[in-house]
């Protein structure tokens, strides 16, 4: 489980509390959904994991609901 998936505080929203919502290129959807299949995850499960891998490629970690830049 990646630390970011850990959280700080339990107050009953589960591990995921923050709602995201972006403008994505025509298609997008149904990218996601084919990668998911291909990695066998749900789709919520591939952009978050895609996201974490982004976000540290590019110098920023999330721990545990911080932000951390390398």
């Amino acid at each position: 489980m990646h630390e970011a998936y850990r959280p700080v505080v339990d107050d009953g929203r589960g591990r995921f509390p923050e709602d995201l919502r972006v403008k994505a290129p025509r298609g997008a959807r149904a990218a996601i959904a084919a990668a998911a299949q291909l990695k066998h995850t749900s789709h919520s499960e591939y952009v978050r994991q895609a996201l974490l891998r982004c976000l540290e490629a590019d110098g920023v970690k999330l721990r545990r609901g911080l932000v951390e830049l390398a």
